[in-house]
């Protein structure tokens, strides 16, 4: 097989085509202009484009197989409301492109990596592929219309498309929000938590890459959403006290009161208020680490075979080794 990878210099770009490669497969990786070309292994073609360019989706994905579908603008701290667009032009408008450019390609597959703030927050319940709320942000609200442009045009089109939505990833390589709390618990920077009983799902990235395989392979994926986790759900204070235990840290007898920490957030909220953007730290931010976004991929694990080989414990020891040589 002939395969596209967009969005290929990402985290889970990376590790799809490392897979890819493995597998023997022939990998065409899709770099935006701006991003330097990595070092692939010499059997990866690199073709360098921006999805806003229909013209360069539809060279990239010519002679293909299958398309996996990374590029886009990620979800970001600072996120305002102003960012509407911005998020629907390349998440949205890009994923057109894309699969537009799949389309005249004769492209037989189209996975689009998308995320579970498309179906919005669902507090303390474990959310699945029925759940019919609205997403809640920017980002989310792009992903959502993204999904539907994907499967409209794959069912116009006849071409087998499948949507991934995923929880948090983690795994070596990610310089997100797991990256900052490993980091400040090594450092002895970040405050305990107390135990809340709040339930969050993630995911190991070479899962995720194990699911978008699934996708292109199985004719039951055509059509379809699903949501992709390690099949287990944390809570903050349990990830706090699995990374003291991995970086050998003794965990502390005492914790912040949640008190302290919605002071602190109210406090961050009018920081941003006064920057007219938002500050690091605030109620939005606080509701992340302490609420819950609880999810099932039960979905995916009966029409595919799907089955989680990582967890976050066995995985901490690869992912704090990363990110002591990676921060500055």
């Amino acid at each position: 097989m002939r395969t596209l990878v967009t969005g290929a210099s990402g985290f889970i770009g990376r590790h799809l085509v490392e897979r890819l490669v493995r597998e023997g497969q022939t990998v065409r990786a899709l770099v935006h202009t701006s991003q330097p070309v990595l070092d692939w292994p010499a059997s990866v073609e690199i073709a360098q484009g921006d999805v806003l360019d229909p013209q360069a989706m539809k060279a990239a994905a010519a002679g293909c197989d299958a398309v996996y579908h990374l590029a886009g603008k990620a979800h970001a701290l600072e996120e305002v409301k102003g960012d509407e667009d911005a998020y629907r032009t390349i998440n949205t408008d890009g994923t057109r492109h894309a699969l537009e450019g799949a389309v005249a390609g004769g492209v037989k597959a189209f996975v689009l990596f998308s995320s579970v703030k498309a179906m919005g927050e669902g507090g303390s319940r474990c959310l699945d592929e029925s759940f019919d709320g609205s997403p809640e942000t920017p980002y989310g609200r792009s992903k959502l219309e993204a999904e539907r442009t994907a499967l409209d045009i794959g069912r116009r089109a006849g071409l087998h498309v499948t949507c991934l939505r995923l929880p948090l990833v983690y795994g070596p390589g990610n310089k997100g929000n797991l990256f900052r709390m490993i980091a400040a618990i090594d450092r002895g920077i970040f405050p305990p938590l107390p135990e809340l009983g709040n339930r969050r799902s993630m995911v190991h990235v070479a899962d995720v890459v194990q699911a978008a395989v699934r996708a292109t392979e199985t004719p039951a994926a055509n059509g379809q959403c699903y949501i992709v986790t390690d099949g287990r759900a944390y809570s903050t204070r349990e990830l706090y006290e699995r990374i003291c235990r991995s970086l050998e840290k003794e965990i502390p007898a005492w914790h912040v009161p949640v008190w302290t920490l919605k002071a602190l957030g109210g406090l961050g909220d009018a920081i941003g208020r006064v920057l007219g953007r938002r500050f690091m730290f605030d109620s939005d931010a606080l509701d992340k680490l302490i609420g819950s976004a609880w999810y099932s991929s039960e979905k995916i694990s009966r029409e595919l075979g799907y089955k989680p080989a990582r967890s976050f414990e066995d995985a901490l020891p690869e992912m704090i080794a990363w990110c002591r040589t990676a921060r500055p």
